[in-house]
């Protein structure tokens, strides 16, 4: 996997990490949006997760440590 196709799924990820995080800031949310959105963050985190375990060690190491999940 080229670094920049990686480099690009972690700033996708955390881009819709962010949208979740504002879409749960909005109003009253049902019982189904709020089942829906903490799946879909639980799936990214783990996603994410999954990324820095098994790819993370391809990139250079003074990019890294920026993408490492904390």
């Amino acid at each position: 996997m080229s670094h920049t196709y990686l480099i690009d799924l972690y700033a996708l990820i955390d881009e819709r990490l962010k949208d979740i995080t504002k879409e749960n800031c909005r109003g009253e949310p049902t019982e189904n949006e709020i089942f829906f959105r903490k799946g879909r963050s639980e799936v990214l985190t783990e996603f994410k997760e999954f990324l820095t375990d098994n790819y993370s060690s391809k990139l250079p190491r003074r990019i890294r440590n920026r993408y490492s999940v904390k």
